[in-house]
């Protein structure tokens, strides 16, 4: 008897985009629904050679406009499917005079 594939909507299509480049380099990497944003944060961390991430915000602009996503959460918690594009790098300074 062969195990059945999880359904489809287990799992969610994922490419991080930063000031390094893109992770990954091309496409996208298919991970658990279930699973922890910073996961990939630290696999495109390690391979895009990023030494520091301190103040960098994570954001996705989706169906439901730009917004900040919380890296300890999962992608279902963050109401993320299908195919996503996370941003990561540094939040944007502001202007002052």
């Amino acid at each position: 008897m062969t195990p059945e594939k999880p359904p489809k909507e287990q799992f969610v299509e994922v490419s991080v985009s930063t000031t390094a480049g893109f992770y990954p380099a091309e496409g996208t990497d298919r991970v658990p629904i279930h699973q922890k944003i910073s996961v990939i944060l630290h696999q495109a961390k390690n391979k895009l050679t990023i030494s520091d991430v301190t103040n960098w915000v994570v954001s996705v602009n989706d169906a439901n406009g730009y917004r900040e996503l919380d890296p300890q959460s999962s992608y279902l918690d963050s109401g993320l499917s299908g195919t996503v594009e996370i941003d990561w790098g540094p939040r944007e300074g502001g202007g002052g005079c």
